[in-house]
């Protein structure tokens, strides 16, 4: 009896499997869901990719039993988003501010607080979006190959504006410790993320490139590994107090999401259109690209964290809640919240 691929809780195929997850990480950066359904009939585009020849005995099952065990060995969950009125980001802006000008900013050394934050970078922009004639039946985007490259960088910097060496994570075996090339680190795990584990190296990576004295601080979101356990405990034994940006406020309350990736990915991207489009790529046997060496991308990295401009990042820091006049915080001149927030 042949048994249906996709049929049981066991993993098929490693690489079918990383591609899935690309695939829907790429789509949640793009705020779009991401469910059940979709899951099965994108493992099932994919499989057929990659086994044209099998179509004859119906392709990938994609059995319920199947999503469940694949979103277990990522990591993944089915989450919804809670319920708010109306002007919830306002008033959540407000009351977060009210209370870190209040108690936590009275308490800070600018020059011992870290702001941090790690950003996924696509080799090709993740969009089915392109230019074509109006009235067009049929649009087709084709890919030019380097959709499945994917870095992530973790930026940080004090907030006195100091840049810290950024850190670069790369998609291979994961490695106990960071590597140094050209100024900046590097480190490899599975899904080329942060979880818990890098997270407390790059604490002690990063903590004694600021004032060594007490009253330190890390300003960063809240995402799942940086309200960790393992980070609370990392962050409590060299007395570093957390300061956490609740869900949904980033846009207006974290540097990094206001404006310095923006600059920084900019800077990058023109880097890596520069050598997509030049004679350096270097090709399988089957015609796909290459991923570029890691000492390319990190020299890139390393001019694109220099080229960001130090007068950006420290109006973008006091935009960030740190200025003392709440009418040069970004939230104040939010085109939407704006008035709600000024007038709440």
């Amino acid at each position: 009896m042949r048994r249906l691929p996709g049929g049981g809780r066991r993993p098929y195929s490693a690489a079918m499997e990383e591609a899935l997850y690309d695939e829907s990480v790429a789509k949640r950066l793009r705020k779009e869901k991401v469910t059940r359904a979709w899951t099965s009939h994108m493992v099932k585009v994919i499989y057929a990719s990659h086994h044209s020849d099998d179509a004859v005995f119906g392709g990938f099952t994609a059995s319920p039993h199947w999503i469940t065990g694949f979103m277990r060995r990522y990591g993944l969950s089915l989450r919804h988003e809670p319920y708010h009125p109306d002007g919830r980001d306002a008033r959540g802006a407000r009351g977060f501010l009210q209370k870190f000008h209040r108690s936590t900013l009275p308490a800070m050394y600018l020059n011992r607080t870290i702001l941090m934050d790690e950003t996924a970078v696509y080799f090709e922009a993740a969009s089915n979006q392109t230019v074509d004639i109006t009235g067009s039946r049929h649009v087709v985007v084709r890919s030019t190959g380097f959709s499945s490259m994917r870095i992530t960088a973790v930026l940080a910097v004090s907030a006195t504006s100091s840049k810290l060496p950024p850190l670069l994570i790369w998609k291979g075996k994961a490695s106990p410790t960071f590597t140094k090339i050209g100024g900046m680190y590097v480190a490899y795990q599975l899904r080329a993320w942060v979880d818990s584990t890098l997270l407390k190296r790059w604490i002690d990576l990063a903590s004694p490139l600021v004032d060594m004295r007490e009253g330190k601080h890390m300003v960063w979101d809240s995402m799942r590994p940086h309200i960790s356990n393992d980070a609370k405990a990392k962050c409590a034994t060299p007395k570093i107090n957390m300061c956490v940006i609740p869900r949904g406020l980033t846009p207006y309350l974290q540097a990094d999401d206001i404006g310095i990736y923006k600059t920084f990915k900019d800077l990058l991207y023109m880097e890596i259109n520069a050598w997509k489009e030049s004679d350096k790529v270097e090709y399988t046997r089957f015609g796909n690209p290459r991923m570029p060496a890691v000492a390319v991308v990190c020299e890139w990295v390393r001019k694109a964290c220099r080229d960001t401009d130090s007068n950006t990042v420290i109006n973008l820091i006091s935009a960030a809640g740190f200025a003392d006049s709440y009418l040069d915080w970004h939230v104040a001149k939010h085109d939407v919240y704006g008035v709600k927030f000024c007038t709440s």
